[in-house]
């Protein structure tokens, strides 16, 4: 691996797909989780929502890390804490220690590691090497997270869910045999981490994040308050930064650099995209387990086309060049994802089986592939040489709430799908005396028992029920879906206003 100019690649490849996989590979895994562990179904959401808010607080600072120690030793010392936090995990013998193993350690470990895979891919490649480069690294995350699924249920059910961790473990075992490859790019002069900066931006991200993954349409969670405090903390935060500037003080981002149209506009690009894929990877498995009762296996193979699409055109998506400009990739790849969610849209009807939604994914994941080939070299590009650090950070914390944005918003409108559907089939029915408001609200109070294992439906009436409620979920799919082309006509009309740029030489 040494002497080959792929090195670099494969090693920022391997340490992606180990953060990727991580949540999505143990999403399969809670019932497990919560029986080896002595804990609840809410004790192991705890710690999924808890890594996910401690590499949003913290990615920020680990990019910013690379320009006071140097990049190889911020990913090293990233690998060392994230590899201590996944072998904690595999041996936790409670929630306790899961959480410091997995949920802080890794969630530490990996807002290091992230930031630094996009500068190293930045600094060692160029031209269409870059471009390429980086559509591998996007590809191999997308795949992690897509085949996570099948992984996680296979672990879990034919051996432990322990094993998923000690994968991570052996892939970062190979990544620190290699990493003498790595050049030790340092900064050019020494520079002091703006600690307060750190807090405000670290406190400020937190709470945004937080508002988004507590939010619940069935219980009334203070959102909007966090929301507020979040924002306000960040904008307190983006005037405290440009006034260290003004100054001549070190800070921890360059607020100019949004100054840069292409990189801002490539950052916003990418977030509503990532809104759009957290969907997928989350109405798809809950209807085809819900709806269809397939296990996590069965699952995780209605999502393989999605995958290996994305995979494939990720990696392949830069010989489009020669023929179209980046912009144009990104158009394609826009209006392919969109044209897949329509044929997903087509086959929501009763009687469709898992295997209807091969050419719906596989078209958005050819669509995503191409996406995934441009945007990162794109947005890096729009950076200066001196802001790669401060670009790393920003992309992989816009990606990492993008996620968190999608899968909230959309998992919402799931369940007010669902209670909307219920509530028009019974009062159409006209079965139930009263308003639509009164049957909403008995309709709410119904699925807040059910999901509390509360419910008991008299057995003459179980197969009436069932039919409401699987008509009602196809409904809400619709909506989910709707609400996920929506999103993606937002991306497509910023799409215009990337540069138009230049097709590659032949």
């Amino acid at each position: 691996m040494g002497q080959s100019k792929w090195g670099v690649l494969i090693i920022m490849s391997a340490a992606l797909f180990i953060m990727f996989i991580d949540t999505t590979m143990m999403n399969v895994s809670i019932s497990a989780l919560v029986a080896d562990l002595d804990t609840t179904v809410t004790g192991v959401q705890g710690a999924i929502t808890l890594y996910a808010l401690v590499m949003a607080a913290f990615m920020i600072t680990g990019a910013k890390l690379a320009d006071i120690w140097g990049t190889k030793k911020v990913f090293f010392r990233g690998l060392v804490i994230y590899t201590i936090g996944t072998l904690m995990a595999a041996f936790a013998p409670n929630l306790a220690v899961l959480l410091l193993g997995w949920s802080i350690l890794e969630g530490l470990g990996a807002s290091m590691m992230m930031p630094a895979t996009v500068t190293y891919i930045t600094k060692e490649y160029t031209g269409k090497d870059r471009a390429f480069a980086f559509g591998v690294w996007g590809g191999v995350g997308g795949a992690a997270a897509a085949f996570g699924p099948i992984i996680g249920g296979f672990f879990t059910t034919y051996i432990t869910w322990r094993l998923g961790f000690f994968m991570e473990a052996f892939i970062a075992a190979g990544i620190f045999a290699y990493l003498k490859i790595l050049r030790d790019y340092k900064p050019e002069r020494q520079m002091k981490l703006d600690v307060l900066g750190a807090a405000l931006v670290g406190i400020g991200l937190f709470l945004l994040t937080l508002s988004v993954l507590i939010m619940d349409p069935l219980s009334n969670p203070p959102v909007l308050l966090l929301m507020v405090a979040g924002l306000v903390i960040l904008a307190v935060f983006w005037k405290y930064e440009k006034k260290r500037k003004e100054r001549g003080e070190d800070v921890l981002i360059d607020v100019d650099i949004f100054k840069s149209k292409v990189f801002t506009v490539a950052n916003l690009v990418s977030i509503f995209f990532q809104i759009t894929l957290a969907g997928i990877m989350f109405t798809i498995p809950i209807f085809v387990q819900q709806y269809l009762h397939y296990n996590a296996i069965q699952t995780g193979f209605v999502i393989v086309p999605l995958s290996i699409m994305m995979f494939i055109f990720s990696m392949s998506g830069q010989r489009f060049a020669k023929y179209l400009t980046p912009k144009q990739i990104i158009q394609l790849g826009i209006v392919l994802t969109f044209i897949g969610l329509y044929l997903v849209l087509r086959i929501l009807k009763p009687g469709v089986t898992g295997s209807d939604f091969a050419i719906g994914l596989a078209l958005y994941g050819t669509g995503f592939g191409l996406i995934f080939s441009q945007i990162t070299n794109l947005a890096m590009m729009g950076a200066k040489p001196e802001q790669q650090a401060d670009a790393s950070g920003i992309f992989n914390a816009q990606k990492q709430f993008g996620l968190s944005l999608g899968t909230a918003f959309i998992g919402a409108i799931l369940v007010l799908g669902i209670i909307h559907s219920i509530t028009r089939q019974i009062y159409e029915s006209g079965l139930f005396e009263g308003s639509k408001e009164q049957i909403k609200e008995a309709v709410i109070q119904w699925i807040i028992k059910m999901q509390q294992g509360e419910l008991n439906i008299p057995p003459e009436y179980h197969d009436a029920v069932m039919k409401l409620v699987n008509t009602s979920f196809i409904d809400a799919m619709k909506l989910a879906v709707l609400f996920m082309m929506g999103v993606l006509v937002i991306s497509a009309l910023l799409s215009f206003f990337l540069p138009k740029g230049e097709k590659a030489a032949s």
